[in-house]
């Protein structure tokens, strides 16, 4: 059996969920009007053994019958309390169980049989990116068959109605085969997951874009990728991704969407400069797609936008087209250049040329560098009814010149732009089960400095990937000089990111900056950014972003090479 390559038809025609899913409740506790339990319950039969899944549920603390939520973590991470209260207390029982097993230091986990102990994350070894015998005998099909009796587990309670699924990172691949092959699901989010890991490193508009095949890579494509389950997709499907996911590469995102079965309802979003997190108007659009599909709330879907770069007046543009039956209230395009890695594209705002009333069209120029090879370009949109919807990325060989290419540029950054172009450096102590940026404030912002002049700031650091665009690009021994400012004594940790080999390195230095009522310039060259070992940087034209990191309210402008 080792050869045959099972299909998401195949792979999943004889599963038995239908044994009995009786839960016992090892903790119980209720705050904030909810109660929260940890429960067990049995999975799937494995020979004389059944697993033993370990999970937190949530649920309002008053009367009554409640939509349900069945949440997948990361395969990381394992039921989040936090998350599932937040979901509690917006009306939704919440089921969120463990699948990644065996793990120290945690509340409970869920136990697998022997057989399967592969099961276990940190022991999946290959199994879990390869299909050595068949897709059966992979971590993702223990992982889905616990997703299974989750599902039948909230399905026998009385006080369940409609069942969506929400599933994170790894859990997001686990939503989309369970989207595909488990009855009574209402809607379904992948979040941060779209398939293709067979492809990593191997990118879209890279010049070696082709996967080597054999059979088992024909198995794990044909078994296990979330692509290949997304034209069976039995429910409304919103899928959530971000543009600079480490992860999951965002260019083949509208790929598996477009797979999805065009007789189901979906929508589509792109968390712009993010990576691996989705942000406030993600969010947003989550809570209208599970209240429209699970609360039966009237709420305006609207389609992805449409997309494609084209030549206006003699100028490079992208003409957007929006959904006509909705009232557009907000709308941007985002341009980036030649550099086939989604995960540090810089992603710039693009300005508007003019709005066609007549067609609808929005077009936007693309002012690429005039040395580009290559443009890539999508666009968002939020509606009045607060949904946020995104295009594919659209991508453009340049074989001439336009009107409005542009020079080359020495600036990497003026508060002029506001906040283009920055993203957080590090968010994970803000994120919610490692994918939610929950809250009301701007993760990035400008912040009052002296004389009237702002600067750009986070209080999870700043990055940049500009500094790896082709028109950004340094010469030979230039200097990155900047200018800095904080109200009270600080200290700023400058580093330059260099991508390659199996990790990133890292080249620091870390200034001083004197608290006062100025702005203090500062210039640095290569050599004074050290890695790990005091190794100095060979050359600032190597860099796939630099980051900025305080202790404290520290404003960045004028970044400038000389």
């Amino acid at each position: 059996m080792a050869n045959k390559i099972l299909t998401p038809v195949t792979l999943w025609s004889d599963f038995d969920d239908s044994l009995p899913v009786v839960g016992t409740v090892s903790d119980e506790a209720a705050e904030d009007g909810v109660i929260l339990r940890y429960v067990r319950f049995p999975g799937r039969q494995v020979g004389e053994e059944r697993v033993n899944i370990f999970a937190a549920f949530a649920m309002p603390e008053k009367e009554g019958k409640f939509p349900a939520l069945l949440i997948l973590p990361d395969c990381e991470r394992t039921s989040d309390a936090a998350l599932a209260k937040m979901f509690a207390r917006k009306g939704f029982a919440v089921l969120m169980p463990d699948y990644r097993g065996i793990w120290d230091d945690t509340h409970g986990y869920t136990v697998y049989p022997k057989a399967i102990d592969y099961a276990n994350y940190r022991q999946a070894g290959r199994r879990m990116d390869y299909a050595d015998e068949t897709a059966k005998e992979t971590c993702w099909y223990e992982w889905v068959a616990v997703a299974r009796y989750a599902l039948r587990f909230l399905q026998t309670s009385d006080r369940i109605e409609r069942i969506g699924a929400i599933g994170l990172k790894a859990g997001g691949e686990i939503v989309w085969q369970l989207s595909a092959t488990a009855e009574g699901l209402s809607c379904a989010v992948p979040v941060c997951a779209g398939g293709w890991r067979a492809y990593r490193g191997v990118h879209k508009f890279g010049e070696n874009n082709e996967l080597v095949m054999d059979d088992e890579r024909y198995r794990f494509l044909a078994g296990v990728e979330s692509q290949a389950y997304a034209p069976y997709a039995k429910c409304p499907v919103l899928m959530l991704c971000s543009t600079n996911d480490e992860n999951f590469e965002a260019d083949r995102a509208f790929d598996t969407y477009a797979r999805i079965n065009p007789e189901v309802e979906k929508s589509f979003y792109f968390a712009v400069r993010y990576n691996g997190c989705i942000g406030r108007n993600g969010l947003e659009d989550l809570f209208s797609f599970l209240g429209k599909y699970l609360k039966g709330m009237e709420m305006f879907i609207p389609a992805p936008l449409e997309i494609c770069v084209d030549e206006d007046g003699g100028d490079l543009v992208a003409r957007v087209r929006v959904d006509q039956d909705g009232e557009v209230s907000a709308f941007n395009a985002y341009m980036a250049e030649d550099n086939p890695d989604c995960d540090t594209r810089d992603w710039t705002l693009c300005p508007l040329k003019r709005v066609e009333e007549e067609s609808g069209e929005i077009l936007f120029y693309l002012n690429a560098f005039k040395g580009a090879s290559r443009v890539y370009v999508f666009a968002d949109a939020k509606y009045s009814c607060g949904f946020s919807v995104s295009s594919k990325i659209a991508v453009k060989r340049l074989e001439k010149q336009y009107a409005n290419m542009t020079d080359r540029s020495r600036i990497l950054y003026s508060s002029d732009a506001g906040r283009d172009s920055f993203t957080p450096d590090d968010l994970r102590e803000k994120l919610l089960a490692g994918c939610f940026l929950y809250g009301d404030s701007e993760p990035v912002r400008l912040i009052d400095g002296p004389h009237g002049i702002k600067g750009v700031y986070s209080p999870y650091g700043l990055r940049l990937y500009r500094i790896n665009d082709g028109r950004y690009r340094p010469k030979e021994n230039a200097l990155l000089k900047f200018d800095v400012c904080s109200a009270e004594d600080a200290e700023l940790e400058i580093s330059v990111c260099v991508c390659g080999g199996e990790k990133n390195e890292f080249y620091t230095h870390v200034l001083r900056v004197p608290g006062g009522d100025c702005w203090t310039g500062h210039v640095f060259g290569v050599k004074d950014f050290k890695d790990a070992v005091n190794k100095p940087l060979s050359h600032f034209g190597d860099a796939a972003y630099i980051c900025f990191r305080s202790n404290g309210t520290v404003g960045v402008n004028n970044l400038i090479w000389l």
